[in-house]
């Protein structure tokens, strides 16, 4: 349809950087990007058109696709956000123990297709892994029960959902989780 899921479009104010010149934000120092969050809530941020009077500063919520899903991971250790989705995530290595802990209390919603070229869905399956069993270890220590299916979600697709074909196969996750209206809805309520 070329609309904006209308939970989209009626209760998010989308606000990205731009990498002019640039092919990844990965090798951008991580306190530069918050600064830039820092500055889009800020009144500079107001005067530049950003509807600051209408974000929950307690609500933000981050998107991150193929480099900019393992930053996203990354940043979301900062506790700064509400919710995190994830598409073709390609980090290779294990979380530290730390970051676990740190991304414990954090939803996160993992896309990515087992065709994928450029990352390999493992990636995402061990993400996924290590974020369940940190979450589970810790609902057991304080003796309760969390709703992994709310707090930790994943499409992982057999192939790439868009059709993509060649150098790009399996790769564009990015644009089916952005048009999936279930995260928005999934957003809202796990932020409120």
């Amino acid at each position: 349809s070329h609309e904006a899921p209308a939970a989209l479009s009626d209760n998010f104010c989308v606000i990205a950087p731009y990498s002019a010149g640039k092919s990844s934000f990965y090798d951008e120092p991580r306190s530069k990007l918050l600064s830039f969050l820092d500055w889009a809530l800020s009144e500079e941020g107001q005067a530049a058109g950003i509807p600051v009077d209408r974000i929950d500063r307690n609500r933000i919520c981050m998107f991150g696709f193929s480099d900019g899903a393992a930053l996203a991971v990354e940043l979301a250790t900062t506790n700064r956000f509400r919710a995190v989705v994830v598409a073709a995530y390609g980090f290779t290595g294990t979380l530290p123990n730390l970051a676990l802990q740190r991304l414990a209390s954090v939803p996160i919603w993992v896309f990515h297709s087992a065709d994928d070229v450029i990352y390999p869905v493992r990636c995402s399956d061990q993400l996924v892994q290590s974020l369940r069993k940190n979450r589970s270890d810790a609902a057991a220590a304080a003796a309760t029960v969390e709703k992994n299916d709310m707090m930790i979600r994943y499409n992982r697709y057999d192939n790439d959902p868009e059709g993509c074909v060649g150098s790009i196969r399996g790769h564009c996750v990015g644009i089916t989780a952005s048009k999936t209206s279930d995260i928005y809805t999934w957003m809202l309520s796990v932020s409120a």
